[in-house]
């Protein structure tokens, strides 16, 4: 019988999707945690360029979804060999709606 790797298909491995447990930016605001890694450019079903971010917290690695911009734009500036960092994720909200975004201090 074939193996499957027999077949030479590739199958999206380019992207890292970190195998730990998910977990809510929500429960993460105001929290200090360390920043591992991050992936970006992940497509959800919530759309598409996303960010995963790896993180560790309260001593285990987790990980979180984010289309924050603010976010996105400090993980893009901060150089590979600086992870990984402490930060703080911070929320703050806009408009009279639900409009929020989360950002790091």
């Amino acid at each position: 019988m074939k193996r499957f790797s027999d077949f030479n298909i590739t199958t999206g491995t380019d992207k890292n999707i970190f195998v730990v447990p998910v977990i809510s930016i929500e429960e993460l605001t105001n929290c200090e945690v360390e920043i591992l890694d991050y992936e970006k450019g992940v497509k959800t079903r919530h759309g598409e360029n996303r960010y995963i971010v790896k993180v560790k917290y309260e001593g285990s690695e987790r990980k979180f979804f984010t289309n924050a911009a603010p976010i996105k734009e400090a993980l893009d500036k901060v150089q590979k060999q600086d992870f990984p960092f402490l930060a703080t994720i911070k929320q703050q909200r806009f408009g009279s709606g639900s409009g929020k975004t989360f950002y790091f201090t």
